[in-house]
């Protein structure tokens, strides 16, 4: 999911929520104060929900746009468990009925280890993407670590298109089957010029780890962003709609999840994916963990879980 910061000039703007009155036979005077005591709760209640979102918003985009400055200044190392409901590959040889009985698909396991970072082509700067140099599947190692990273650090530090986009390619490869990929740069669908794009509404309070947080959900309204899918050589687009958890102390994004289903030949399919970040050293939030699962009917059909750690700047050695 390639996502575009254009500018932050445009105004905040944001959807509040419809009070819906109805016409009631008041009784008694006593169930007429009732009566307009809940409408004056409720309308405190609207009240409050629209400052929070005053607040939080435009913290909101301040935090992405810190990201969209400070991101491609990291490489990390990447560990991406794969699950996948596949036709096995291996033939066996079959008697009696089940000769008859057509081949049912298996789970099939895959790991891939990855050098990982958000960069750019050349042809489009402000727009960011994932960008892996492998380093091992299914614990075959393909190319010595130091090696591999000297690599990786050379091509983001060129302005060679045509390096990165076979660095896509490789990994694309090395997958399973569906690609999962440009989920990291996720909180930049928040910047400024963005959020006119989204209806906001506060879900409900939790906790991630120590920190307090508040759930917003958040719902596409306009705009061409979509949740993008390869998958047999062709890219599903979907709408976007989800939550939003930030830190109640600072509204920063610690989570981002998405949720969007669609029928196909009949089915229900069910894309789930959910985004995790942490502030590093230098105060710089980065993903921490992206989970991703696709169900199909209610039966989970693919699952890809990435774990980020040891973040460093691009230009270490």
């Amino acid at each position: 999911m390639a996502v575009c910061r254009n500018c932050f000039r445009r105004p905040l703007r944001y959807c509040p929520v419809l009070v819906t009155l109805r016409l009631v036979r008041i009784r008694s005077v006593r169930s007429g104060f009732f009566i307009l005591a809940t409408l004056a709760l409720n309308l405190g209640l609207l009240t409050a929900q629209d400052d929070l979102l005053s607040r939080a918003l435009p913290q909101i985009s301040k935090q992405a746009s810190q990201f969209w400055q400070s991101a491609a200044g990291y490489v990390s190392r990447e560990t991406l468990h794969q699950k996948a409901l596949t036709l096995t590959a291996k033939r066996k040889i079959r008697i009696g009925t089940k000769a008859t009985q057509p081949v049912k698909p298996e789970f099939k396991d895959r790991e891939i280890i990855s050098y990982y970072a958000l960069s750019s082509f050349r042809t489009t700067p402000e727009a960011l993407h994932e960008f892996r140099q492998v380093l091992a599947v299914d614990g075959k190692p393909l190319m010595p670590e130091s090696a591999a990273l000297r690599k990786f650090q050379r091509i983001l530090g060129s302005k060679d298109d045509r390096a990165r986009s076979e660095l896509q390619e490789d990994f694309a490869q090395a997958n399973l089957t569906v690609t999962a990929t440009d989920f990291g740069q996720l909180i930049l669908l928040f910047t400024r010029v963005n959020l006119s794009k989204y209806t906001f509404e506060r879900d409900s309070a939790a906790l991630i780890g120590a920190d307090r947080v508040i759930v917003l959900k958040f719902r596409q309204s306009a705009g061409r962003e979509a949740l993008r899918i390869e998958e047999a050589g062709k890219q599903v687009k979907e709408p976007l709609s989800g939550q939003l958890w930030v830190r109640e102390s600072d509204y920063q994004p610690l989570r981002i999840t998405l949720t969007a289903t669609r029928e196909q030949e009949g089915q229900e399919i069910r894309d789930e994916a959910r985004v995790d970040y942490a502030l590093n050293a230098a105060g710089a939030a980065l993903p921490a963990s992206v989970v991703f699962r696709r169900y199909v009917s209610n039966e989970l059909r693919v699952e890809n879980i990435s774990q980020y750690s040891d973040w460093q700047p691009v230009s270490a050695k």
